[in-house]
């Protein structure tokens, strides 16, 4: 564009003082071609992001900007540019196949993507890993082959079975989200209606089960004083 505007300005400045020249005017027509036909062939090599970044110079408000840019499009199409990437579902379709590379699995059932993601990613991210792993082989139904070889690995490389799953690894902020997800459902459902019971009936209201009373009384303040701010803000709103 910088070659194209002092072209212009050369232009300009020869027709106000009225001489211009025969092979000035070659040289200058030479030089805007030779430019037109680089910016088309870059914008070819990089259709996908060179022609959004370049869609702003067809609504210049200088008209001759505007004709250099159909100019350039019109030699981008004579090349037999193709404009598939830019279609609406390109993103969702380099996502399928982001998905497929990562979940992809050899033929013992190793996963060579998931585990050198594993080795690599610092430990400072691996919360996030384990989210990004647990819905992505959950949503292929491999859930299994995913725990399977996360938690294989963890057994190879403990140093005793006291240590199994307590320490920072991967595996069990796998295993810990997946509790999260899976079986927080699991355990309202297996511990809703026994507690029901126990809050609702009559015949549970005066037994404690708790071991050390100083527990219950502080545990009994906790939640009356969660309640009282709870309901303080509630009634402020």
């Amino acid at each position: 564009m910088n070659l194209l505007n002092d072209c212009s300005e050369v232009e300009d400045e020869n027709a106000q003082t009225g001489g211009r020249k025969r092979g000035m005017s070659r040289r200058l027509a030479s030089l805007r071609h030779c430019t037109v036909l680089a910016m088309s062939n870059l914008l070819n090599a990089n259709v996908d992001s060179g022609l959004m970044h370049s869609i702003g110079l067809g609504y210049h408000k200088d008209l001759q900007t505007r004709a250099t840019f159909m100019e350039v499009l019109t030699k981008i199409l004579q090349q037999g540019t193709e404009f598939d990437t830019l279609a609406e579902t390109v993103l969702a379709d380099r996502f399928e196949r982001l998905v497929e590379l990562v979940t992809m699995m050899g033929d013992q059932g190793e996963l060579p993507i998931a585990m050198a993601l594993a080795n690599v990613v610092p430990c400072s991210q691996w919360d996030e890993l384990a989210r990004v792993l647990v819905t992505l082989f959950d949503s292929r139904h491999l859930l299994y082959q995913l725990l399977w070889n996360m938690f294989s690995k963890e057994v190879e490389l403990a140093d005793s079975m006291q240590t199994l799953f307590r320490g920072n690894s991967l595996a069990s902020k796998i295993m810990t989200f997946c509790f999260k997800v899976y079986g927080a459902t699991y355990l309202q459902k297996l511990l809703d209606p026994l507690l029901r019971i126990v809050i609702t009936s009559s015949d549970w209201q005066h037994v404690s089960f708790e071991v050390d009373p100083t527990r219950f009384v502080v545990f009994s303040s906790t939640i009356a004083l969660h309640f009282v701010t709870t309901t303080t803000l509630v009634g402020s709103r």
